[in-house]
C-alpha cells in the first residue's frame, strides 16, 4: 500500500525502511533488516553529497570507497565551515586507512534512526556523515590539541566505534565542529537581583544553544513579600523568574536539536518552597507552572528530624538569612536555630511557621502526582 505510480526514488527508499520496520514487533530480526535498509539509504545520501553527483555503493564496495569518501566529507564540511578547519590538517589518509567499515553492520534500526534524525551533520537535511565518519570526526575533535593526534584519534575512534563507551551527546553534537562544546551539565547559582537573574537566563540560554543541560539554584532570591530595597516595593518572589527560565529552555531547545533540559533547585526552607513544590501541577495560575522544567527539593537533616519528631518548621527569605544557604550538617542546625530565636523575638518579620509533617506530606504528594521535585 506504500507504493504508487510516479512514487519518487527517494520516497521508495524511504517505504522500504518504513515497512521493515512495522514487523519488528512481530520478528525483532527486521531490526536489523530495517537497518540495512536505512543504511543504504545513508550511504545514497552522503554519498551524493560529497562527490556532488548521484552514488551509491554496497557494503562490500564501500570496503574500498569509505577512505575517499572520508577526506572528500572532511574537505566539503569544512569548506561549507560546518567542521573546524583544523580536522582538514590532520593526516587524513591515515585516519582513512583506521576506518572500520563492517561496523556499520553493527547498528539496530533505533540506533542508526537516532543518529541520522539527531546526529549526523546535515545540509538543508541532506546527511554528509556515514556511521564511521561520524565517530571519526568526533574522535578528531577529541584528539585536536594532543601531540600524537592521529594516534589519539584512531584510539579513540576505536573505542567509540566498538560501542563499549558512548560519549555524551553534546560531544557527539559539537566535537569538531566550530563551537566545539563538549560538556553535558551546567550548574549556577542565582544572583538576588534582576542582573543576576536575567544574567544566568541570557547564560543558559546560550549554554542550551550549544546543547548544554542547565542547573540552577535559586534559593539566593528573595521570597514573596521580602522588600526590594531601591523601589521600596515588595518581591513577588522567585516563582515567576523560574517560569521566565522555564520558557527560556522551551524557545531555545537546544540548539533545534533536542528539547531543552533545566532543573531549578530550591531549599526546604525557603519562605516560597510550598509553591516551588507546585510548579509541576497540571491546575492552578499557568503563570506560576513550569511544566517544562524538573526540579529539586535540597533537604536538610534537620527537617528529617523535625519531621521525625513532629516538629515545627520555619520559613525564611534568604535576604534576612544570607549565610544560610552556604552552611551544612552541624553548622547549618545551629545557624538555622539561631535565626528561629531571631524570629521570635520578633527581630526577623518575615517568616512562616510550618508543621514539618504537613510539609513533607505535600512533598511526598507532589512526588507521587507530579513526580517532582
Amino acid at each position: 500500500n506504500a507504493v504508487y505510480d510516479g512514487m519518487k526514488e527517494e520516497d521508495l527508499y524511504a517505504a522500504l525502511v518504513m515497512s521493515a520496520r512495522s514487523l519488528i514487533d512481530q520478528e525483532p530480526n527486521y531490526s536489523q533488516v530495517s537497518a540495512r535498509l536505512l543504511l543504504d539509504n545513508c550511504r545514497r545520501e552522503a554519498l551524493s553529497f560529497v562527490f556532488d553527483r548521484k552514488h551509491e555503493a554496497t557494503q562490500s564496495e564501500m570496503s574500498n570507497l569509505y577512505g575517499d569518501y572520508f577526506k572528500a566529507y572532511i574537505k566539503r564540511a569544512v569548506d561549507l565551515e560546518f567542521l573546524d578547519s583544523e580536522l582538514a590538517r590532520f593526516d587524513l589518509d591515515k585516519l582513512s586507512a583506521a576506518l572500520l567499515p563492517e561496523r556499520d553492520l553493527q547498528f539496530t534500526y533505533l540506533g542508526l534512526q537516532t543518529l541520522y534524525d539527531r546526529y549526523f551533520i546535515h545540509s538543508n537535511q541532506q546527511r554528509l556523515e556515514l556511521p564511521q565518519a561520524f565517530f571519526m570526526r568526533v574522535a578528531m575533535g577529541l584528539a585536536i590539541n594532543e601531540i600524537n593526534r592521529e594516534q589519539r584519534c584512531i584510539e579513540f575512534y576505536t573505542l567509540l566505534s566498538s560501542f563499549d563507551f558512548m560519549s555524551s551527546t553534546p560531544t557527539l553534537f559539537n566535537s569538531g565542529t566550530l563551537h566545539p562544546q563538549l560538556s553535558s551539565c551546567f550548574l549556577t547559582t542565582i544572583g538576588d537581583d534582576l542582573d543576576g537573574i536575567y544574567s544566568a537566563i541570557k547564560d543558559n540560554a546560550l549554554l542550551a544553544k550549544y546543547s548544554g543541560g542547565l542547573g540552577n539554584d535559586w534559593t539566593p532570591v528573595r521570597a514573596m513579600g521580602a522588600k526590594i530595597k531601591g523601589t521600596n516595593g515588595k518581591s513577588q518572589g522567585v516563582i515567576p523568574f523560574m517560569k521566565v527560565a522555564n520558557d527560556t529552555a522551551v524557545a531555545v531547545n537546544q540548539g533545534g536539536k533536542r528539547k531543552g533540559a533545566v532543573v531549578g533547585y530550591l531549599e526546604t526552607w525557603h519562605l516560597d518552597i510550598e509553591e516551588f513544590l507546585d510548579l509541576r501541577k497540571n491546575t492552578g495560575d499557568e503563570r506560576r507552572r513550569t511544566h517544562d522544567m524538573n526540579t529539586a527539593n535540597w533537604i536538610p537533616d534537620l527537617f528529617m528530624q523535625r519531621v521525625c519528631d513532629d516538629q515545627q518548621w520555619t520559613l525564611f527569605s534568604p535576604d534576612d538569612t544570607p549565610d544560610l544557604h552556604n552552611k551544612f550538617g552541624l553548622e547549618f542546625t545551629e545557624t538555622y536555630t539561631a535565626y528561629e530565636a531571631k524570629a521570635k523575638n520578633g527581630e526577623i518579620k518575615n517568616v512562616k511557621s510550618i508543621s514539618a509533617v504537613t510539609l513533607w506530606r505535600k512533598m511526598l504528594g507532589m512526588i507521587f502526582e507530579t513526580g517532582h521535585p
